[in-house]
């Protein structure tokens, strides 16, 4: 005798030598069950259990002649229950709780279709959700049990064409102030119905980065960011909290780096992404129809990477390094220098660039030690999607979900602070690729070696990186046609 909870903790099915039954009504000695086919079937089955459901009591009605036992069905509705149960209480997405409960099962051709199951899982994981999608209200302000700290920091409403909506808990606005840099990101995968983006706020406390802000957005244009900025720094206000950060990591998104000069003030200190630096000179090679000569003509190639090494140089010699290139520039190139120079140089038409020098040169950064890209935030994005499970959740299923990664960011803070919390040490190969490119920047630094020499070198201590981090040199040269080089 076994009992099945379908509901809750309340039992509502218990199988018995092949039958199944379910709660009829409960007396004051015992209870009773009558057969789950009572309906289908008019199967007249009846059995009774001690009050503790421990002991079977008495068997009053006989099943039908057509009602025999089915040993496979009571276990395919035990498999389906444990679905049920596994889908209320894990992460596990449907195709995984699927395919564990069934491969314990002899025989599975009784089980309903996938599609099916999946839909009944998600059903158990969505009936908590509150009727109405739009409105964000009780609970779901709060990063739930057992704290329920204040999480939904801003939302203009429902009705408002260009919603926004952002939470943020006490000590995320506190972590957000204390620090000097930012690192910011937007995900439009894991936007929900009727938003454009997820947009994310990270910080670094000592060597932990946490999360700070969630921000859902409609558009990605300047009064939006310019709205989240000022939002969040009223809400500081508010707290008596007054963030000064000195630097930004970024993509290379306009909106964002307008929007920041409007609210922060035209000092604000920005470095752009130098990993997306490569991957838009690498679109512009595809865009040209350059690819195949790319891939090849090693020194066509070559020079288009030198152009990324651009950014390596001082800022005083990246002048100087522009026009070497403009003199060495091969036939196909021209279009693709003319490009770059308008982007993030301009010095050819004394005219600024779309993007300032001082957004995306790392010379600086390498000497320092510092972040040359915003990689970080895009792992953290990775993995924060993965948690999710799919695209485009539901903003009861994202919010469940940035809960989980408030307590998950709490957790590696407390044991920080306790001094329990190992830090990740980067592999050998990653460290020796940052003293390579630091000791460059030193000489061209120090005038210990000539402009095309440097160049050069760039290009190759990258090519030696990726020819350390793989056992298979095809590899390597996979990895250069993709235009990744600069990705480390």
């Amino acid at each position: 005798m076994e009992i099945i909870n379908f509901n809750k903790n309340k039992p509502t099915k218990l199988c018995f030598e092949g039958y199944m039954y379910v709660l009829k009504y409960t007396r004051k000695c015992n209870i009773t069950w009558r057969c789950s086919k009572a309906t289908m079937l008019k199967c007249p089955g009846t059995m009774y259990t001690d009050l503790q459901m421990s002991e079977f009591v008495k068997s009053e009605t006989t099943h039908i002649i057509t009602h025999r036992p089915n040993k496979k069905e009571v276990e395919i509705s035990k498999c389906y229950n444990e679905m049920k149960n596994q889908a209320k209480t894990t992460k596990n997405n449907q195709a995984h709780i699927f395919g564990e409960c069934v491969a314990k099962l002899d025989d599975k051709s009784q089980m309903p279709p996938e599609y099916i199951v999946k839909r009944t899982l998600r059903n158990q994981r969505t009936k908590n959700n509150p009727l109405d999608s739009d409105e964000i209200v009780d609970e779901w302000c709060t990063t739930g049990e057992p704290h329920n700290k204040i999480f939904l920091l801003f939302d203009d409403g429902v009705n408002e064409e260009n919603r926004m909506v952002i939470f943020a808990t006490d000590e995320g606005l506190q972590h957000l102030s204390n620090s000097s840099s930012w690192y910011m990101d937007g995900n439009f995968g894991l936007a929900p119905k009727d938003f454009l983006q997820l947009y994310m706020v990270r910080v670094k406390i000592q060597k932990t980065f946490i999360t700070s802000i969630y921000c859902l957005l409609k558009n990605k244009n300047q009064k939006t960011y310019e709205k989240m900025l000022t939002k969040i720094l009223e809400k500081c206000s508010e707290q008596q909290l007054y963030p000064d950060p000195t630097n930004f990591h970024i993509d290379f998104e306009k909106s964002v780096i307008n929007a920041m000069k409007s609210v922060l003030g035209e000092n604000v200190c920005i470095n752009g992404c130098f990993y997306h630096l490569t991957q838009s000179t690498h679109r512009m090679i595809q865009k040209l129809r350059l690819e195949q000569i790319y891939r090849g003509d090693e020194s066509f190639s070559e020079f288009c990477r030198k152009l990324d090494g651009l950014a390596f140089l001082p800022l005083k010699m990246v002048k100087d390094g522009m026009a070497h290139l403009k003199n060495i520039m091969p036939d196909h190139a021209n279009e693709l220098v003319d490009y770059f120079d308008k982007t993030y140089e301009r010095r050819f038409r004394n005219c600024p660039p779309l993007f300032p020098l001082e957004q995306w040169n790392t010379h600086d950064l390498t000497l320092a030690d510092s972040d040359r890209t915003n990689n970080q935030t895009e792992g953290w994005n990775n993995r924060f999607s993965r948690l999710v499970g799919h695209k485009h959740p539901s903003i009861w299923v994202l919010i469940t979900k940035m809960r989980l990664e408030v307590a998950t960011d709490e957790t590696k803070l407390a044991q920080q602070s306790l001094g329990l919390l190992s830090n990740k040490r980067k592999l050998p190969h990653y460290e020796k690729n940052q003293k390579l490119l630091k000791n460059l920047c030193l000489e061209i630094k120090e005038g210990n070696k000539s402009l095309p020499e440097f160049l050069t070198a760039i290009v190759h201590t990258i090519l030696l990186f990726l020819y350390m981090n793989t056992d298979n040199t095809f590899e390597v040269f996979v990895s250069i046609a993709k235009f990744n080089l600069f990705k480390y």
